[in-house]
């Protein structure tokens, strides 16, 4: 009867443990991930997510068959911010080293240029975060911008181009609060909730970035890009390139 007991006890003991590592690993799928983003209603532009086709890409394309370049936006082609100098995120593809890429920042009806800002890529494929650091961006103000990877200086119908909208909002006073007593971590999941989607992906990355290895934040990245109205899975799994690996700037005006 002893035997028995003891045995029960370590069976019970066994499938606790069991239980509770299926429910940690649960947990951390992007399917039960925390967070949600909530597009705003009625909030869109023209624009391009995922570059097309170049005319020639054995010039400048290391690989061929890699993903394209991509915006990490929703499909509305627009991203709410609520700061001046706001992070914008793209998958980039691996390409040759003597090209380069450019951000250009325009007023909403394409009549202005904001800033320009020029990149050396690495050479390597993955996420880049490119901030926009030469100008303010003011508040109620929308904005339009393309990143461009540029083959050919003299033939600038071989770039590869994406391109979108970005608007800088004022926070609603409980947001506003709620931010402000907020720990790094909870930051991501804020912006989500409220529907602003470029400080929410870029305090995320910046998580990411800081501790690669954690699997709650890469279950929240996955969540993220997966999630209705964005749906970027192809390039969910991509790397962040830091350090020399990522673009180095080579001049902004």
């Amino acid at each position: 009867m002893k035997t028995f007991l003891q045995h029960g006890s370590l069976t019970a003991a066994t499938l606790t443990a069991i239980l509770g590592l299926s429910s940690v690993l649960i947990a951390f799928t992007p399917a039960e991930a925390r967070i949600t983003f909530k597009a705003p209603a009625a909030l869109g532009v023209p624009g391009r997510r995922v570059a097309g086709a170049a005319r020639d890409d054995s010039q400048c394309f290391a690989d061929t068959g890699s993903k394209r370049l991509t915006a990490i936006m929703p499909q509305a082609n627009v991203g709410l911010t609520t700061v001046a100098n706001p992070v914008l995120l793209f998958y980039v593809p691996k390409i040759s080293t003597q090209a380069q890429l450019e951000l250009v920042i325009l007023d909403e009806n394409k009549n202005k240029v904001v800033t320009k800002q020029y990149y050396k890529p690495s050479g390597k494929a993955g996420f880049v975060t490119i901030p926009v650091t030469t100008r303010s961006l003011e508040t109620g103000k929308q904005y339009r911008w393309s990143f461009s990877v540029i083959c050919d200086a003299k033939a600038r119908s071989h770039d590869r181009v994406v391109e979108g909208a970005i608007k800088r909002i004022q926070p609603q006073a409980q947001l506003a609060t709620q931010l402000k007593n907020a720990n790094p971590q909870q930051l991501p999941y804020l912006y989500a909730e409220a529907g602003i989607w470029q400080d929410s992906i870029a305090t995320l990355a910046r998580l990411r970035t800081s501790r690669p290895n954690d699997p709650e934040l890469k279950a929240d990245w996955e969540a993220l890009l997966k999630t209705q109205g964005t749906e970027l899975a192809e390039v969910v799994s991509a790397p962040f390139l830091q350090g020399q690996e990522a673009p180095q700037l080579l001049s902004r005006r």
